[in-house]
């Protein structure tokens, strides 16, 4: 993608046709015609294909599961641990659980909250309102790791972001730099941390390119009957995830759990 400036010139000079054209090639098509036209063309492309395959999906009776979540907390029944997880993600000032209900996911992941022994967390909450997706200048980085430390007690706890000044360590937490887009900055992090993760969780840049750069790089890393959890899935990107949901139920136990803001998408490792 150029810079905005060259983009603002090009999009000025040759029309919106000619931008998409140039920078969009996979929706592209291959057909002859004037710039305008095909740009028109191409827009549909992106804004149909995914809506196009998911309906392709129902069409061949392909189920995909999506779950309400308060049905989803009752899956494994943990007596303490959704009220526990939600006093710890107030405690630090987390949203997981004053805007979001995500403590009725982690607190009903594990039986046995003491034998999680290894967590990692992608997106610590920056408050840097330069970085894209941050938490706004009241946000507290580091906010949910700290919860999860309090709440599994036995676990070492790692945390990644963009954002290198609000890395941090101490008893139990280690954090380091990461970059979703750019999938090697995430082979780099499991060389430093290693494997057999019980949790991880991608709370970074909310966009699906990265979400699955994510799923890509940390499925190896997870142990078996261990959780990857991509959190807050807008409603409208659901046949996206219908299709990659699709994809992994060959090997994974993939679901949509569906919480009062929007989708989390979770994989249990078999």
């Amino acid at each position: 993608m150029k810079n905005s400036l060259s983009t603002n010139w090009l999009v000025f000079k040759s029309g919106v046709g000619k931008y998409l054209i140039k920078n969009f090639d996979i929706f592209v098509p291959s057909s002859a015609g004037d710039s305008k036209t095909l740009g028109k063309f191409t827009q549909l492309n992106i804004n149909q294909i995914f809506p196009l395959l998911s309906i392709l999906l129902s069409k061949l009776k392909i189920k995909i599961n999506i779950v309400p979540i308060k049905k989803f907390s009752k899956i494994v029944k943990s007596k303490d641990g959704p009220k526990i997880l939600k006093k710890n993600f107030n405690k630090y000032q987390s949203d997981k659980s004053s805007v979001h209900n995500y403590h009725l996911i982690y607190g009903s992941l594990f039986k046995n909250r003491a034998k999680v022994k290894k967590i990692l967390e992608i997106g610590l909450g920056t408050n840097n309102k330069d970085i894209i997706s941050n938490m706004g200048k009241d946000g507290k980085p580091g906010a949910s790791i700290k919860a999860f430390k309090s709440s599994f007690l036995n676990a070492n706890i790692y945390g990644a972001d963009i954002d290198k000044k609000i890395l941090f360590k101490e008893k139990r937490i280690k954090t380091f730099y990461v970059d979703q887009t750019d999938i090697s900055t995430l082979s780099k992090l499991y060389k430093k941390i290693g494997n057999n993760f019980d949790l991880i969780i991608d709370d970074g840049l909310h966009v699906s390119n990265a979400n699955i750069n994510v799923i890509l790089s940390s499925l190896e890393f997870i142990k078996k009957n261990g959780y990857l959890i991509i959190e807050d899935i807008p409603f409208k990107t659901k046949p996206i995830w219908e299709v990659v949901s699709f994809i992994l139920s060959t090997k994974y136990k993939p679901m949509l759990v569906k919480t009062k803001q929007c989708f989390v998408f979770i994989i249990k490792k078999n």
